[in-house]
């Protein structure tokens, strides 16, 4: 399935990734895939491991990321273009390479929710960079 991948983590550099993904798929003509990705993190207490539902991780991204769309739909961002979203487990890096191998563009914002604040780009961001196996395309935030 061809069109634009964009990844969104609910953060401000990804909800402007989502806004420019949007304008480009209206003037391609393209169909808009808005991922997001979780990661069920595995937690030591020291006597036990403690890890999360993955259902619930789950259900939490596909409410961020409906309330994500929605946002950029009430701006009027997405009049016009084809909406497909998805959530998906695994690493974000990882799984938005395995996305660019049947998209034609991959968006991303220059930094999530992780990381240190002073990096110029996030390790997911990077990483997608260097290994995608198509166009990225990296927005920043107008704050940066």
């Amino acid at each position: 399935m061809a069109g634009i991948v964009v990844g969104v983590d609910g953060s401000e550099n990804s909800l402007d990734a989502l806004r420019w993904a949007a304008e480009e798929a209206r003037v391609r003509n393209a169909l808009l895939r808005v991922v997001a990705i979780f990661n069920a993190p595995i937690m030591s207490t020291g006597y036990e491991v403690v890890a999360p539902d993955p259902s619930d991780l789950a259900a939490a991204s596909n409410t961020m990321l409906d309330a994500a769309v929605d946002s950029i739909r009430e701006e009027g961002g997405l009049e016009g273009v084809q909406v497909a979203t998805e959530v998906v487990e695994g690493h974000a890096g990882e799984r938005l390479i395995e996305l660019s191998h049947t998209a034609d563009l991959v968006v991303v914002g220059a930094r999530g929710h992780g990381g240190f604040l002073g990096m110029v780009l996030g390790s997911v961001t990077g990483h997608v960079v260097n290994h995608a196996a198509c166009p990225v395309v990296v927005v920043r935030n107008s704050a940066d």
